[in-house]
């Protein structure tokens, strides 16, 4: 059997609502495209590229842009891998309080 995302529907119901079909609830799409654009933009200096935000992306190199891309996604993928890790945990250490399997 499935187990849902318990400890953490328990912290952001809303959140959670929308997580497992990859929809953003509506009070936080305004921010992705600034987050996504803040993100690059850090993902790029820690490659060396400080000013990314004001450098023409045609100028650059293909692999210069997929380094920023390709990192910025290794980085959303280990994140997802720690709070899908750490919910599990929380939900096996809940499961063992309540006797549940």
């Amino acid at each position: 059997m499935i187990k849902d995302l318990t400890v953490i529907k328990n912290d952001a119901p809303d959140l959670m609502k929308n997580i497992s079909t990859g929809m953003i609830p509506k009070e936080l799409e305004p921010y992705v495209s600034p987050a996504m654009e803040e993100f690059r933009n850090e993902m790029a200096a820690e490659l060396g590229m400080p000013d990314y935000e004001y450098i023409d992306k045609g100028d650059l190199p293909s692999r210069a842009n997929g380094n920023v891309g390709g990192n910025m996604t290794s980085k959303m993928v280990k994140f997802a891998e720690a709070v899908l890790a750490w919910n599990y945990k929380n939900r096996l250490l809940l499961d063992d309080k309540t006797g549940q399997n």
